[in-house]
């Protein structure tokens, strides 16, 4: 029913703007109407996921009122929709056009607008370093250290970024896991892995509040939809937060830490291919290897992909290694024992 309301609107909007290009007289073109004309069916196209028609109508509101926030929240946001260097560096300055405007939300895009511009930034030097990219800088060397040092000062300015809009919204999840996101990004496993833990609490919380409110009697199915939405993201969320914690502690040497965040996300997530696929490769790391086996059987089994694809043919190049040290942890354990028995 929501759907069809919202189509309705749509073409009421369409009809309305097509009369107000099509109609003559100083009257009819009244500048604030069309503003809100505009506005309304920007919101709409939006709220359809539909960027293009989005932007348009944005543009147009905009010719009207340049300064008008709400408009421009949504252009900024289209851009990190979008994600490709061009959108992203529109939507940085689309941001700090209305920094003066003092909303929390113009931070939080802005924080995650110069935490995607430095990966970006830090691919860049990596590409042209290996050669796997030219640059027409005079010299190279340089222009790789440069975009290693626009690299770190973005994501020096993002986590400021996410830091004011905690200090805004001490509860805003997006921005406690931005902070967990770029310290990952810089490096910092032990700050990030901080902000992993508190945003895990809010998770849980979330959950236990979600869960409450569906058991509760006379909820309407729109409430429930909603609540299910809600709840798949928050589980969504949760599941890579609990990968990006895994991958952290992996790579600190800490495999039994890394294997505690990733059964937990089997638990949220039973049927995510991707966390038992990292829960293999932990668990032959730690010499478990028929448990690594059956963790590959079950990734082979959720997973979507093709045979061919590099993600299956190297689950079973890991269940298959995983299958020789079982064979061998075997052997060995045998020889052990006709060694006892035989006394030798």
């Amino acid at each position: 029913m929501f759907t069809n309301t919202l189509s309705k609107l749509g073409l009421l909007a369409t009809a309305l703007l097509a009369a107000a290009s099509c109609s003559s007289g100083p009257e009819e073109q009244d500048p604030e109407k069309l503003f809100e004309l505009f506005r309304e069916t920007a919101f709409y196209h939006w709220q359809n996921e539909d960027l293009p028609r989005t932007e348009q109508q944005l543009l147009r509101a905009l010719e009207i009122h340049p300064e008008d926030k709400s408009c421009n929240l949504i252009l900024g946001n289209i851009g990190i929709k979008r994600g490709g260097t061009k959108d992203l560096l529109k939507a940085e300055q689309v941001f700090r056009n209305i920094e003066d405007q003092e909303d929390f939300r113009t931070d939080l895009g802005l924080a995650e607008v110069l935490e995607r511009l430095g990966v970006i930034y830090l691919e860049s030097a990596a590409a042209i370093d290996t050669g796997k990219r030219t640059t027409a800088a005079e010299d190279p060397a340089a222009r790789v250290a440069e975009l290693r040092q626009m690299s770190k000062d973005a994501w020096i300015e993002s986590r400021s970024r996410y830091q004011e809009v905690l200090a805004a919204k001490p509860s805003q999840a997006k921005a406690v896991n931005g902070m967990q996101r770029v310290f990952a990004l810089e490096g910092n496993y032990e700050a990030s892995l901080l902000w992993t833990s508190e945003l895990l609490k809010m998770i849980d919380t979330d959950i236990i509040y979600f869960q409450a409110k569906m058991e509760q009697p006379g909820i309407t199915e729109s409430e429930e939809a909603d609540l299910r939405l809600r709840m798949a993201n928050t589980f969504d969320l949760a599941e890579r937060s609990h990968m990006l914690a895994a991958t952290m502690l992996h790579e600190m040497g800490r495999s039994e830490d890394a294997l505690e965040h990733l059964t937990a996300a089997a638990d949220i997530v039973p049927r995510s291919a991707d966390v038992w696929s990292h829960r293999a490769q932990i668990l032959l790391d730690l010499d478990l290897y028929q448990a690594s086996i059956e963790a590959t059987d079950q990734f082979l089994r959720l997973s979507t992909e093709d045979f061919d694809h590099p993600d299956i043919q190297a689950g079973y190049d890991l269940k298959s290694r995983a299958q020789e040290a079982l064979d061998n942890a075997n052997f060995e354990a045998t020889l052990r024992e006709l060694g006892r028995t035989t006394g030798g």
